[in-house]
């Protein structure tokens, strides 16, 4: 796997805004458990950006049950907070079915089908959101009403969808995020930015990249 990138952007003010883009393709929030104290912890931002789920959820060797998934979503909420970084985390967004099932089984899903399963975890996460009052980035909401920010390939985004995404998180905390702010992004592949260009990076149409040109 190619290895995170830092890249710091200047703002309109003249101060700088960190971005770390601690993406990884094809993990789940166990993985992301893991690295958390080496990709987070470790570089003491003000920000940590969390979305984990798609694996959980839709890739068969890496599915999780809805209570450890949640677990894990907790765990990092709660280790950041004693750190004093500020956790969002984002729901888990709509994919397309026709195009996924191209790829995986059927029945892999039960009878709730891939987006069946999605809602019941993002009802679980929304459960721990408000009961640990997290601040959230409701990318879910975001997609149900633009499905074309999700590429053909059903699950990753279109440029458009990453910088929607990028959007999404920064408005829940606009208005704490300060010019020489750090933020890091951790996650999977949405954040590591497949099928765009600059991949693993802050830079070209990454989530991470639409963050550090703000």
């Amino acid at each position: 796997m190619l290895s995170a990138v830092a890249v710091i952007g200047e703002d309109n003010t003249g101060k700088m805004l960190t971005v770390y883009n601690k993406g990884i393709g094809g993990q789940n929030s166990r993985q992301g458990r893991n690295r958390f104290e080496r990709n987070v912890l470790n570089l003491k931002p003000d920000f940590v950006f969390i979305y984990f789920g798609l694996n959980d959820t839709l890739n068969e060797p890496q599915f999780i049950s809805e209570k450890a998934y949640v677990e894990n979503l907790e765990w990092m909420v709660d280790q950041a907070r004693s750190a004093g970084i500020k956790p969002v985390v984002s729901t888990i967004h709509p994919i397309g079915e026709e195009a996924l099932l191209k790829r995986h089984k059927k029945e892999s899903y039960g009878t709730e089908g891939p987006n069946g399963k999605i809602d019941r975890y993002n009802k679980a996460l929304r459960k721990l959101i408000a009961d640990k009052q997290v601040k959230v980035a409701d990318f879910q909401a975001v997609v149900a009403k633009k499905k074309e920010l999700v590429c053909p390939d059903g699950v990753h985004l279109t440029s458009s969808g990453y910088k929607a995404l990028a959007e999404c998180f920064y408005k829940t905390v606009a208005d704490e995020i300060k010019p020489d702010s750090t933020i890091v992004c951790l996650g999977d592949s949405v954040t590591w930015g497949a099928r765009v260009k600059g991949s693993g990076t802050t830079t070209g149409e990454t989530y991470p990249s639409w963050l550090n040109k703000k």
